[in-house]
């Protein structure tokens, strides 16, 4: 509760309403009593006491010029009975929603002459019946009550109404009978028992006269006793018999009452008032049940500030009275020790280190044996591409498998050899380039002795002058098992393919690395070790971001210091001075846009813990306004920058182990007295070795070679310990990277160009594992919706819509094409993914394979989905672009089915035949496909949205080389500048979603 002080009267609001009236605000305050309102000295007109605690109205000093006071939302029960004294020039009133019970509450008002606008809205009262007449009655010159103008109707009511002074009496007893005053019937009977008669001269002579002739002290004691009692003396007598003759009286008028009757009913009211006083709670078991519904808000319920200040010691459920909510389910059943609960959660299904941090803020998925994030939970379409653009986007790349190959550097050659084609032009791990572990590579695994594509890998050397050396191999999980096995069976101990490698070196360096060349080839699944995790950074901002959360390491000058601690794990034989120099050279030169840098370059570097100079709250103190300098020279590949002790397990396990808590950094930070964001942990501190691996774009061979290149979707990517991975999370967080999911990876793959794996590579046995995941989950979908909410795809010719059969398209356009083809028996098919060999000479020999192209829509009309089919347009499509293609009306095939089973009198569910067809057909790989339609079916679309970049819908997607041949010798006599433009060699094509049966034109480009 707040008193009105003079204080705040003189601090209150004072302004001049719309009325033109001078007025006071008091409103919101808590006030529960009216006082020191002399303070305002008569100067205004209005007073505003609204949303209070007001009880009564009075307390008003002498305040003629008073007119017009608001007092809704109190708790308002009487007005006192003298306001015409005080404020007799009021004449406009509102007490909306108070607690005035009773009509006769309002007699008070009618001392007030002036009084011309009153408002008891939302009160008791207001619901008592015949209330607005009896308020006309008894406040005669009023012109408006509860907003509304009264009526010469309404007043004829209330005088016929009340017109008798019976009324009158009547209620003025039932204002006596309402009102209650505690003891006043007790006090009225105390005076009139006190009241006697003023001693008279007489009286005093006779009490003079009794004491004299007392004989004894105990008559005068009664004497005493008699005048203290109001007794005198000489009246004795005959009081005793005025008594005798009253009593007889009484006997004869009064009623009996049994003593038993009266005791017991007075018990039952005490009981039923005791019960009342201790059960008050269950009436209003929350605090907020005992406010009114008009002030109760639904914020209220969790927030203890929004309630009044006097129910606040009460809702709270520390120190508050009132019952609080059995714990929830979950809550009884929470384990008691979360980590042991962590990880029995992942027996069967695997975390990442950054697991707890993402499944607070995204949408976790199980994919590939693993439980990643997929999208986030707030809208992030928009602002992810804008992060692309102009910021910087991380990545949790951890699920990716890390596979180790130790020794031989000619054995690991030649036996990784079998799995890279001769036909394959693109750079392995035996070129020359990367030997030196200067450079990150990427190329395509096939099956040992085969053209069938197993994965995309990433690999990297280990920088080294001996013969021994290591080989990092990166690969995806959903194939890194398959990859696994082969790796294992190359290079399997028991084999004599190592002798056979021995002896084709010199004499020489035979006896001279005789040990070395015996020790066989190890394969480290460093996966299941859990060693390593791997982050990705894409954006502009990338470079600015890592030098703001991380801070290299350096090595003192002096020889005994770099011995101690934390120095002395790798600055002895792990790493050099020199190589370290070198690298923190680079590092603290003025790099930030990394487009002019040779791609896939290697930058190793120490750092110290980022927890030491990560703040208690993120700072956004890299923006897109950061201004970023070109570095002028980058470091020539002969230096070296790539040398790690990361490559050393123990090194790893090392700064793993000496790494201090979380909680441990909390407590220095706390007990610290500077007010700095760096921590000062002296040999606690620890050391951690960094790979760092620039990637200049992610651009897919469509789009590498075309003039216009930038930097878009560039960015790096960093290779860390695993136990390290969740603390440069969040320092990488905090330093202005936006986290992204699966959803948000695919968006720009679309954006940049890139295929991903295994979406998008249809001829891998991973890419078949996920169309056909994919298509079973919207089979089971589409099964589940009730037949009038099921797309009949049989009418609009899609016999499988849920995924495209590849094999079916390739050798129906093989047949088509060049029936003398002896290739074309083969179901196998392949995608062409060398750009050196889509020239028109080489393509009739790659009959059975599928051509990576882009579909774009720029217009107004059409779009393009992950459903989107591709056709292949007639001449007099071609002659006449602009008329409407519309596919003609298909037969239902799946009502024709469920007639011919009722004819037979077998039994069937409506809707579920559609599917059984379905999938009939995908498991059907001999039945022509591509004439189901009135155009022949070209391909179809992996990928497709709407692209920023460009500003319209495209696509990715694959076509049979068959038809891509057709098409070009179609359209070589219709469009003529195509020669003249050959190197971009657009086409247009006919595009159709599997739920129209519109034909829109689109451009492809391959």
């Amino acid at each position: 509760m707040v008193r009105l002080t003079p204080e705040i009267i003189e601090v209150a609001p004072q302004y001049l309403n719309p009325v033109g009236q001078y007025e006071l605000c008091l409103r919101d305050l808590k006030i529960s009593v009216i006082e020191n309102l002399g303070a305002t000295l008569n100067q205004f007109d209005t007073i505003d006491f609204t949303n209070n605690d007001l009880r009564k109205l009075d307390g008003f000093p002498f305040l003629p010029k008073l007119k017009t006071i608001y007092l809704a939302n109190n708790h308002i029960t009487r007005i006192a009975e003298d306001l015409q004294q005080y404020i007799s020039n009021l004449d406009t009133l509102m007490l909306n929603n108070n607690l005035l019970q009773e009509l006769t509450d309002i007699d008070s008002l009618t001392t007030l002459p002036k009084l011309t606008h009153v408002s008891f809205a939302r009160n008791p009262i207001a619901m008592k019946k015949d209330y607005r007449l009896y308020v006309i009655h008894r406040l005669p010159n009023l012109r408006t009550l509860d907003f509304n103008r009264i009526t010469q109707k309404e007043r004829e009511a209330a005088r016929k109404l009340y017109k008798s002074k019976s009324s009158e009496k009547t209620n003025k007893q039932q204002k006596g009978a309402n009102t209650f005053v505690p003891g006043g019937e007790l006090a009225k009977q105390q005076q009139q028992q006190q009241k006697t008669p003023r001693l008279s001269k007489k009286d005093a002579d006779a009490i003079k006269k009794a004491i004299s002739e007392a004989k004894s002290l105990e008559e005068v004691e009664r004497l005493k006793a008699m005048l203290q009692a109001g007794q005198m003396p000489n009246l004795i007598n005959q009081h005793n018999d005025n008594s005798m003759e009253q009593g007889n009286i009484y006997e004869h008028n009064v009623t009996v009452v049994h003593v038993a009757d009266l005791a017991h009913a007075r018990a039952q009211e005490l009981q039923s008032l005791l019960y009342e006083l201790g059960h008050r709670q269950d009436k209003h078991r929350t605090a907020l049940q005992i406010l009114p519904r008009y002030m109760r808000r639904r914020a209220a319920s969790y927030n203890i500030k929004r309630l009044p200040r006097s129910l606040r010691p009460l809702a709270d459920p520390k120190t508050g009275t009132a019952k609080t909510k059995r714990p929830s389910r979950r809550y009884r059943r929470r384990p008691r020790n979360l980590l042991s609960s962590y990880t029995n959660r992942q027996r069967k299904v695997k975390w990442l280190k950054t697991h707890i941090w993402h499944a607070k803020r995204f949408h976790m998925n199980t994919l590939w044996n693993y439980r990643l994030a997929e999208k986030s939970n707030t809208k992030c379409i928009r602002p992810t591409y804008k992060s692309l653009r102009k910021r910087c986007l991380l990545h949790d790349m951890s699920y990716y498998g890390c596979i180790q190959l130790e020794g031989n550097q000619d054995e690991i050659i030649e036996k990784i050899n079998l799995l890279f084609p001769s036909s394959n032009n693109n750079l392995t791990p035996k070129a020359k380039m990367y030997l030196g572990g200067q450079f990150e590579g990427q190329c395509l695994i096939y099956k040992p002795n085969t053209q069938e594509c197993l994965t995309p890998i990433s690999f990297m050397w280990m920088p080294s002058n001996n013969e021994q050396r290591k080989l990092w191999l990166w690969c995806h999980p959903a194939s890194y098992d398959s990859l696994a096995r082969i790796l294992t069976s190359l290079f399997d101990t028991s084999s004599s393919s190592s002798s056979s490698i021995s002896t084709e070196e010199p004499p020489v360096k035979k006896q001279k690395n005789d040990e070395e060349q015996r020790q066989p080839v190890t394969v480290t699944l460093l996966r299941d070790q859990q060693q390593l995790a791997r982050f990705r950074l894409i954006g502009p901002l990338s470079m600015a971001i890592l030098k703001h959360a991380l801070h290299p390491s350096i090595l003192p000058g002096d020889a005994i210091e770099r011995k101690t601690a934390p120095f002395s794990w790798w600055s002895n034989e792990a790493h050099s001075t020199n190589i370290h120099q070198q690298q923190l050279q680079f590092w603290n030169s003025n790099i930030g846009n990394t487009s002019t840098m040779m791609p896939n370059r290697i930058v190793a570097l120490v750092v110290r813990d980022p927890r030491i100079f990560t703040p208690i709250k993120p700072k956004l103190t890299i923006h897109s306004k950061t201004k970023i300098e070109k570095l002028e020279s980058f470091p020539p590949s002969s230096i070296d920058l790539a040398s790690s002790p990361l490559w050393i397990e123990k090194y790893r396990t090392y700064c793993c182990e000496h790494k201090l808590a979380t909680y441990q950094i909390n407590l220095i930070r706390s007990k610290s007295t500077v007010d700095n964001n760096e921590l000062q942990l002296n040999e606690e501190e620890s050391q951690i070795p960094l790979i760092f691996i620039h990637h200049h774009d992610l651009l897919s061979p469509i789009l590498k070679y075309q003039q216009n290149r930038n930097d878009f979707g560039s960015g790096w990517d960093i290779i860390l310990p695993n136990e390290w991975a969740q603390i440069f999370w969040i320092s990488l967080v905090y330093s202005g990277a936006r986290p992204i999911g699966q959803k948000e990876l695919s968006l720009i793959a679309h954006e940049t160009g890139e295929f991903q794996f295994p979406q998008e590579y249809p001829d891998t046995d991973a890419g078949i594992d996920w169309v056909s995941k994919i298509e079973s989950e919207q089979l089971t979908y589409f099964s589940k919706c009730p037949p009038s909410k099921r797309p009949n795809f049989f009418l609009n010719g899609i016999t499988s819509p849920f995924r495209p059969l590849w094999s079916n398209i390739v050798h129906d356009w093989a047949v088509e094409y060049d029936s003398s083809n002896t290739v074309i028996n083969s179901r196998r098919f392949y995608v062409l993914r060398d750009r050196h060999r889509l020239s028109l000479d080489n393509l009739r020999q790659h009959l059975h394979s599928l051509v990576p192209i882009r579909i774009s829509v720029k217009g107004k009309k059409g779009i393009i989905d992950n459903t989107t089919l591709i056709y292949l347009p007639t001449m007099d499509d071609l002659k006449d672009n602009k008329k409407t293609i519309v596919e003609s009306r298909h037969c239902d095939r799946a009502r024709i089915e469920e007639r011919k089973m009722k004819k037979a009198k077998q039994s069937y569910q409506k809707g579920k035949t559609m599917v059984k067809l379905i999938e009939q057909r995908a498991n059907n790989s001999e039945q022509a496909i591509i004439h189901d339609c009135d155009r022949k079916l070209l391909g179809a679309i992996t990928s497709g949205a709407f692209q920023f970049s460009k500003a319209c819908c495209t696509g990715k997607g694959f076509i049979a080389m068959g038809g891509f041949l057709t098409l070009l010798q179609q359209q070589q006599q219709q469009q003529q500048q195509q020669k003249k433009n050959a190197k971009k060699q657009f086409q247009r094509v006919l595009i159709r979603t599997i739920k129209s049966q519109y034909y829109r034109w689109a451009s492809l480009e391959f």
